[in-house]
């Protein structure tokens, strides 16, 4: 592991690229009307990834970056609809849960181990709680949303798409192991800023 304090520009650079690219796949959706109104999207695909590669901090801004981009009007959603309509929609839950997600995701691998088995480990505990999350807060908003039991809103919001979001995390677990022990200067790979120290 590094030592070393991770420049904040390279930090931003990295959580807006990983914003640029959800916001490109989001609109790649498979509907699953009328099982539910929760489409089937590469999105959970890239908190992973942000997580794992990014750490809690720039993980996070990432997804804060790509929620402001849909506030805004822009079509980055899965959804037909856009901006605040979608945000406060029934699939707004899963959207406020990934800085969310990120963030938790991101303290579990913020930190490399000394083995490549040990960080795939880790990795795909970071994917769990990402994922977790994720269904946490979707399934409630969503149950809420079309008043629901949390029973019915399990089965609507989560269960389809458990196996489509563990293949996801099976896709990306060697990706991120792969690039995190690479020569890529990658946040996870540094102890990031002390607080107070200039970039």
């Amino acid at each position: 592991m590094g030592n070393w304090p991770y420049p904040r520009s390279r930090g931003l650079a990295l959580a807006a690229t990983f914003a640029a690219l959800i916001s490109v796949t989001s609109p790649i959706r498979i509907p699953l009307d009328p099982i539910t109104q929760v489409p089937i999207t590469l999105q959970v695909f890239f908190v992973y990834l942000a997580a794992s590669l990014l750490g809690p901090r720039y993980g996070a801004l990432s997804m804060v970056i790509y929620l402001v981009l849909g506030a805004v009007g822009l079509p980055v959603f899965a959804g037909l609809s856009f901006g605040t309509a979608a945000l406060l929609g029934p699939t707004g839950g899963y959207l406020f849960a990934f800085p969310i997600a990120s963030l938790l995701g991101g303290y579990v691998a913020r930190r490399r181990p000394a083995t490549r088995g040990g960080d795939t480990i880790r990795v795909s505990l970071s994917f769990l709680l990402s994922l977790l999350v994720v269904y946490a807060i979707g399934v409630v908003w969503l149950a809420n949303y079309f008043h629901l039991s949390l029973l019915n809103g399990v089965i609507s919001g989560a269960v389809p798409f458990i196996p489509l979001d563990l293949l996801k995390a099976a896709v990306a677990a060697p990706i991120a192991v792969r690039l995190r022990w690479s020569s890529l200067q990658l946040p996870v790979n540094a102890s990031g800023p002390e607080p107070g120290v200039s970039q």
